[in-house]
């Protein structure tokens, strides 16, 4: 490329600059910027060629007096591309060029000696002389690290580098913001979740034998076990019982690791769980009553009864107070697309966290059991024997967790482990009659005992969830879940019917419950 070329090439591309830039604002990276040195050297070839061509055919005639230079250049000379007039200074050499602004050229007429003018170009920011390509070179050099400067980062899209997807179903992150503020960012957090579980059966304890048949021989009848018609206290299972568990939390801001730390309150519960069952005697003829009780061989009304009633009930609660630490997503990932924009990702991550705290739950069990005979009144014959129990559980509760996230779902494991103290009662009455049958036990009792214990328990339970983002802050999610509780008193292990045992409180019984659960959760 000649220096002529160059110099219309270098002039025209400040002034399309100054044309296409407005003053006082940063131009964006366009088509025009990318394409525009490459335009400038085309149109400065262009114009060369057309006034040699000119200077040619009218060399007979009078020369054309040239048109006045102009004293200043708009070009984009300042740090953030705005357009800005700048004054050339004097062109080192002599002659027709001497008093040219710097950075415009006269063309070389036939004859002409070529000076040095034409060879270098004083640089306005420096005072330097450069050489002419040096110069050219630089200031592509400066266009292009402003076009890179100016280059926009769109806001975060769904679509595929390949653009293969025309209309995305979904955005993966409509707002351009880092993924470590976008996902759960606020100040307060909650949820919500329904739970359907269901508990594992009673202790199993052999409440009444039928006498109608007798075991083959030979046989013991002493060994209830010997029998073939025995009724216990798991006959039946427990129907699935809702609940729910809510929790809220307030954030304390993060750490110097980016953890986010926070404290929470944490209710889990509601729980009830209900059971009746009953048998009748199967005598020889209507009327027989052959039922026996082996909890109580001497103890009057429940011996030789026409029919048994049980009835079982059982609820839990928890309360949790946690101090929360949890981890963040790290930097978010950018991908450049085809046309040269930005698109913003959030890197999919496992997020741990783990929390301690103070657990309180509370298990309330009560057993009934009523005794009679068909057509007898209960003053005559029958009894009603009751067990209520009442158990708090209180220590130290550390759990953690494992999620792994992703731009629209996210799936993990919690677990919770409590080792507790165990505040356990029981309290148990009967009203029993037989003033009718001199076969069995006679006479009338009412009598009502109570008593309390404290030992070591544990409460602990796991969660398996999955969850989808509506949006950045909410989340539907749904989950699996397990609770396991130990070292309470149960109903079914404080049978003293015959009140042979003077200490009879039993703090061994342990419940275990599994089943679904539906929920959400979100920040604000």
């Amino acid at each position: 490329m000649s220096q002529t070329t160059r110099t219309h090439g270098f002039a025209i591309s400040n002034m399309l600059k100054a044309l296409f830039r407005p003053a006082g604002r940063a131009a964006p990276q366009s088509l025009c910027d990318r394409f525009l040195p490459t335009l400038s050297q085309a149109t400065g070839m262009v114009l060369t060629v057309a006034t040699v061509g000119a200077t040619v055919t009218t060399s007979a005639s009078a020369q054309v007096p040239a048109a006045p230079q102009p004293d200043s250049v708009m070009v984009a000379a300042d740090g953030e591309g705005d357009a800005m007039p700048v004054p050339f200074p004097e062109v080192e050499g002599t002659g027709a060029d001497a008093g040219l602004p710097d950075g415009i050229f006269t063309q070389q007429g036939p004859g002409d000696s070529q000076g040095p003018s034409s060879q270098t170009v004083i640089d306005p920011a420096t005072g330097e002389a450069l050489n002419i390509d040096e110069a050219y070179s630089d200031i592509e050099m400066q266009e292009l690290d402003q076009a890179v400067d100016a280059a926009e980062i769109l806001d975060v899209s769904a679509k595929p580098a390949d653009w293969t997807l025309d209309q995305p179903v979904l955005e993966e992150m409509p707002y351009s913001a880092s993924s470590g503020n976008w996902f759960n960012d606020g100040r307060w957090y909650a949820s919500g979740e329904s739970l359907w579980l269901d508990r594992s059966r009673a202790y199993r304890r052999t409440i009444a034998i039928d006498t109608a048949l007798l075991p083959p021989p030979p046989y013991d009848p002493s060994n209830i076990d010997d029998y073939p018609l025995r009724y216990t206290t798991v006959s039946k299972p427990f129907n699935v019982a809702p609940g729910a568990r809510a929790t809220i939390g307030r954030s304390l801001g993060r750490d110097y690791l980016n953890r986010d730390r926070a404290f929470e309150f944490t209710y889990y519960g509601g729980m009830t769980y209900e059971q009746t069952d009953g048998w009748n005697a199967l005598g020889d003829a209507v009327g027989d009553n052959t039922l026996v009780t082996p909890l109580a061989l001497r103890v009057p009304g429940y011996n030789g009864a026409g029919f048994y009633t049980t009835a079982f009930n059982s609820d839990f609660n928890s309360y949790e107070w946690n101090f929360k630490m949890r981890r963040r997503l790290g930097r978010d990932k950018m991908v450049m697309m085809p046309n040269g924009d930005w698109s913003r990702h959030s890197e999919r991550a496992f997020l741990p966290a783990g929390f301690v705290g103070v657990r309180l739950a509370n298990v309330n069990e009560d057993f009934f059991w009523q005794s009679g005979r068909q057509g007898v009144d209960f003053s005559e014959f029958g009894g009603v024997y009751q067990v209520h129990t009442e158990n708090w559980l209180l220590g130290m509760n550390f759990g953690g967790e494992l999620i792994s996230q992703n731009e629209f779902f996210w799936w993990g494991i919690r677990g919770r482990a409590a080792p507790c103290l165990s505040f356990a009662s029981e309290n148990q009455s009967n009203i029993s009659n037989n003033t009718i049958d001199a076969t069995f036990a006679e006479g009338s009792q009412n009598w009502t005992a109570s008593d309390t214990t404290t030992g070591p328990a544990f409460l602990g339970d796991l969660s398996l969830m999955a969850g989808f983002n509506l949006t950045p802050n909410f989340s539907f999610k749904a989950g699996y879940e397990f609770l396991w509780v130990a070292g309470i008193a149960t109903a079914t292990r404080q049978f003293n019917l015959d009140q042979r045992r003077q200490d009879p409180i039993d703090a061994g019984g342990q419940t275990f419950y599994q089943g679904l659960s539906f929920g959400f959760e979100g920040t604000w």
